[in-house]
């Protein structure tokens, strides 16, 4: 029967699996539960984005398989309104749920009750209305799901061409940066999957380029085209709050002693300052990958995308051209030649 917590439950939730490739099939306590959170931040914001913050539901952290370490968190919708069932009736709905799952409503309300055919075959009259909100719940988890696991696996160009911007998904976004943030926090963590698979397709060299922030400033700077180079820096000031880089930014000096002033958003640089690993001398040299516009004739609005080198230890490769445009849009390679006016020149 429908009214059977077990059936119900099974109809209306979905599961989400977050598979970490660890040794020893251990995890912080800190990194589950801010990945779990995080995801959860990327549910919310489909919440807001597609059902106006009106969806019924539940996560719920299921026990994990033995010999793995394999997050399952189970989506339970228990109640999904008239305006929700609504919007994936709509030809909007319709075309932006399949743009993000690759199926229409139909085909996912489709697949639910076939799922579960045997189970509710012999379901009785008095059942049929709880029987068809059942349904509509468990097609709103999966896609809720399916959403969610793209969101956290496809690399940022291939969601930028979806239509999953910062512009338009700013909480979505941030939420996805904030759960890889944590698993470029966790050393252990070597790759991580979304499947009960063993299957990590996203590498640990993959996590900063889908953890990279850019605040974009709401003037008539954010129109403005982005510069890329590779620079050496002699760092006189630096600034060790990573939260703090709005008020007081970074302070260096480039190869001819011109004054620059620029902030850090590589996640996996301030990984390394949260372990203290980095080699701190009096005058640190960096040599790093960032963006910047050409305002007035000026480089402005200068922001580390990777730190590749510290005082001379390698860090990191260079963000492909790939990831640079799914974060920056069109951009711009600057090359300095020799005799050319520095890019620091105030």
């Amino acid at each position: 029967m429908v009214y059977d917590f077990g059936l119900k439950f099974e109809l209306q939730s979905d599961q989400l699996f977050i598979h970490f490739d660890v040794s020893e099939h251990h995890l912080k306590l800190e990194t589950f539960i801010q990945t779990a959170t995080h995801a959860q931040d990327v549910i919310k914001a489909l919440d807001k984005e597609l059902f106006d913050g009106k969806l019924k539901y539940d996560l719920i952290v299921v026990p994990p398989e033995e010999g793995s370490f394999l997050t399952r968190l189970a989506v339970y919708v228990w109640a999904a309104g008239a305006s929700i069932i609504g919007f994936l009736e709509t030809d909007i709905g319709k075309a932006f749920i399949e743009g993000l799952t690759d199926k229409e409503p139909a085909e996912w309300v489709k697949e639910t009750t076939e799922k579960y055919a045997d189970k509710i075959k012999n379901v009785t009259k008095e059942d049929e209305v709880a029987l068809q909100e059942a349904v509509e719940c468990g097609t709103i988890a999966r896609v809720i799901t399916r959403i969610t696991k793209n969101v956290l696996e496809k690399e940022s160009r291939e969601l930028k061409r979806i239509g999953i911007t910062e512009a338009h998904f700013p909480n979505l976004i941030e939420a996805r940066n904030e759960f890889y943030e944590a698993c470029i926090a966790d050393r252990e963590i070597k790759a991580i999957g979304f499947s009960d698979d063993n299957d990590f397709p996203i590498p640990r060299q993959s996590f900063p380029e889908r953890a990279i922030k850019v605040t974009r400033k709401e003037s008539e700077d954010d129109e403005l085209p982005w510069e890329v180079s590779i620079e050496s820096i002699f760092v006189t000031s630096p600034n060790w709050d990573q939260d703090d880089q709005s008020s007081r930014k970074w302070k260096g000096k480039d190869s001819i002693r011109r004054e620059c002033y620029f902030i850090i958003i590589d996640q996996e640089f301030w990984g390394h300052v949260k372990l203290k690993d980095l080699h701190v001398a009096v005058l640190d040299v960096l040599k790093v990958q960032w963006a910047f516009q050409i305002i007035a004739g000026r480089p402005q609005n200068r922001r580390v995308l990777r730190v590749l080198e510290f005082n001379g230890e390698v860090l990191a490769e260079p963000l492909s051209h790939g990831a640079l445009t799914a974060v920056l849009g069109d951009i711009t390679t600057s090359r300095k030649v020799a005799g050319q006016r520095s890019l620091f020149e105030e």
